[in-house]
């Protein structure tokens, strides 16, 4: 059983430290003209900070409705993917008003929590996150000093905020079975860690998909990176792509297809691949996840299953500021989710057998 995290430590707790009333801890939190001794100040201030006392800045701004911001966290800004995310926040918000504050958590959960912490003492009050946490701890002490929260794609459930979901059970599926369909019989899955609930979904698609088309698919299928962090060159699934690649090729298997964890990770692979002389899609086809706009741009365009990144982004958006407008109470979970398509291009072919790169 898990057991939940204590809260933090409030006013009165200052106060009694202190050694004085809750009214002047706060005048001397909040600045207030009233005249306080710098003694008195003093010892409030070390109070605070021995206590690491946060003071409930975000409820005094729902109810003074004064700070008309909302901040977004994503895990990195190097996939467009949570630019487009962005963009449908942005979109939103500049209608209603409201300026959007970015944070990237470069993949790192230390540094969400730090993000976290920096939006509740700045005092915005709504937050739009994709969240890498496995646990709700930090986003419930963000909900209890009075912010409202949008959860895209997480590991955990939080009740009493807007859940934003995409169905990647079904994006695996429409990934596999296209493939099925076109005659593909030796598939492989080059992943990130299948550590986040999204990859697990993704697979388990691929899997049921294949499974029922009849088509042999185990874990020797399935590539997986050994580790996942922000990278130097800001290319991390760029490189994975790359690198999973030469694992694949390695093991001279006769594929004859890939489906890549996203589509920049599917880059990855392309490239790769066209540096060993194998041709998309005649010797090997290549579908990822994501449908970013750089997609359409390659040589051949990427096939890919598009996922509701800029309409996910917005209608969270939407949602959050009304909620932020709401008077009293904090409403219950509202879920939504919109759904994946497939879009077509031309690094897929169907093929009448099995034909694989090392096979004249």
């Amino acid at each position: 059983m898990q057991h939940r995290q204590p809260k933090g430590p409030t006013i009165q707790d200052v106060a009694s430290r202190a050694g004085v009333s809750i009214a002047t801890v706060s005048r001397v939190l909040n600045n207030t003209d009233y005249p306080v001794s710098p003694h008195v100040r003093k010892s409030v201030m070390q109070a605070a900070r021995d206590l690491h006392y946060t003071p409930n800045l975000l409820g005094r701004m729902l109810q003074s409705n004064s700070n008309t911001a909302i901040g977004v966290i994503v895990p990195t800004l190097q996939n467009p993917f949570f630019n487009q995310v962005i963009l449908g926040v942005e979109s939103a918000a500049r209608k209603r008003d409201y300026e959007v504050i970015i944070y990237s958590s470069h993949r790192s959960v230390a540094q969400e929590r730090k993000n976290i912490l920096s939006l509740l003492q700045k005092r915005v009050m709504g937050l739009l996150i994709v969240s890498i946490d496995s646990h709700p701890t930090a986003l419930e002490q963000y909900m209890e000093y009075g912010g409202r929260v949008a959860l895209l794609e997480s590991d955990f459930k939080l009740s009493a905020c807007i859940l934003a979901q995409t169905d990647y059970f079904s994006a695996g599926t429409i990934a596999a079975q296209y493939l099925a369909d076109r005659g593909h019989r030796r598939i492989a899955f080059l992943t990130a860690p299948i550590t986040k609930f999204s990859r697990q979904q993704i697979l388990a698609g691929i899997q049921d998909a294949l499974r029922r088309a009849e088509i042999p698919f185990s874990e020797a299928d399935i590539f997986v990176a050994n580790t996942e962090a922000e990278s130097d060159t800001g290319m991390y699934e760029f490189e994975l792509g790359r690198q999973l690649v030469d694992q694949l090729l390695q093991r001279r298997e006769p594929y004859s297809a890939i489906i890549a964890i996203n589509d920049i990770t599917a880059f990855g692979v392309i490239q790769a691949l066209n540096q060993y002389g194998i041709s998309i899609p005649g010797q090997m086809s290549v579908i990822g996840f994501d449908n970013i706009t750089y997609s359409g741009m390659l040589s051949p365009p990427l096939t890919t299953v598009a996922l509701p990144s800029s309409s996910m982004g917005s209608a969270a958006c939407q949602m959050l500021i009304d909620a932020l407008n709401k008077e009293g109470d904090v409403p219950p979970q509202v879920s939504f989710s919109f759904p994946c398509y497939l879009e077509e291009r031309q690094s897929v072919r169907e093929i009448p057998g099995t034909q694989h790169p090392f096979h004249s």
